[in-house]
């Protein structure tokens, strides 16, 4: 997007200001807010209802998932608590700890897409990974709350997870999660519409994730997954709106996805849930 070179430096920058200002934006990337803004004002919208606009479109595609705010210096001190106590447990491993697991579904329901995920963890990722060569890396884009689920991946603690999202305070409390946890992997604000390199790794999920992006900017998605540093794509689209109602979104999705996946010459393998359609992408 670059929408912001055309308008007013002024004008734009009360836009932002006034978008940040707001509670439900103040952690929000503020390079994406300011593109959204920019193109709102591009289509000759006066400050007010460009910043309406502006809203509205960073609601749609992302504030709206949250389904209920947390306190992350709430969380985390229950987190460490919960974690200190399974390490002195029997087994010594939190990731396994019915305390831990208990305390993280609680966590993931706040997110709209983990919480859809949650009646799933136990089978979801085994027959996810069965399906995956060894994974010594992992790349989790617009990431949400899923790193929160970690502790069902078959992956060994000291496998680097990287994740990235628009909220700074929902990444900085996924690093202290990875912290606590004893987890290899950073977490970090990121506007995935950014034409930036992504670190290397062996996978990469982008759950839920091309539908927001085309939201904003019309292709966006495609440009994404080529440009993704990974030979593994896992990409799903949900199967529902948020209101609940089924109105064959993922069958609609996946029918540019999977044009999009032949153009390039991919294969992929799919897996199909009540709320997600999930696609195995091997790009070479």
């Amino acid at each position: 997007m670059n929408s912001a070179a055309q308008q007013p430096d002024d004008q734009l920058d009360q836009a932002l200001a006034t978008i940040l200002a707001a509670r439900k934006y103040r952690c929000i990337h503020p390079g994406l807010a300011r593109d959204v803004a920019a193109a709102e004002l591009a289509k000759g919208r006066t400050l007010k209802e460009a910043v309406k606009a502006a809203k509205n479109q960073l609601h749609q595609s992302a504030a709206a998932y949250i389904r209920r705010n947390l306190n992350y210096d709430d969380a985390l001190h229950e987190l460490r608590t919960t974690v200190a106590a399974a390490k002195r447990g029997p087994d010594g491993d939190p990731s396994a700890d019915p305390s831990v697991r208990a305390l993280l579904r609680s966590l993931m329901a706040a997110h709209a897409s983990t919480y859809e995920r949650l009646p799933l963890l136990d089978t979801f990722y085994p027959e996810l990974f069965q399906q995956l060569p060894p994974v010594r890396s992992v790349l989790d884009i617009a990431c949400g709350l899923h790193p929160l689920a970690r502790p069902w991946m078959p992956l060994s603690p000291d496998v680097q997870y990287f994740a990235f999202d628009i909220f700074a305070d929902q990444m900085d409390f996924l690093n202290r999660f990875f912290d606590a946890m004893g987890y290899a992997g950073a977490a970090a604000q990121r506007n995935a519409l950014d034409d930036k390199d992504t670190p290397p790794a062996d996978i990469a999920f982008l759950l839920k994730t091309v539908p927001c992006l085309e939201q904003i900017e019309r292709g966006a998605g495609e440009r994404l997954l080529h440009r993704i540093d990974a030979p593994i794509l896992i990409v799903s689209f949900p199967n529902q709106t948020l209101a609940g109602r089924k109105q064959g979104m993922a069958q609609h999705y996946a029918t540019s996805f999977l044009s999009q996946i032949k153009k390039a010459g991919w294969q992929a393998d799919s897996l199909t849930y009540t709320s997600e359609l999930v696609y195995i992408v091997h790009k070479h």
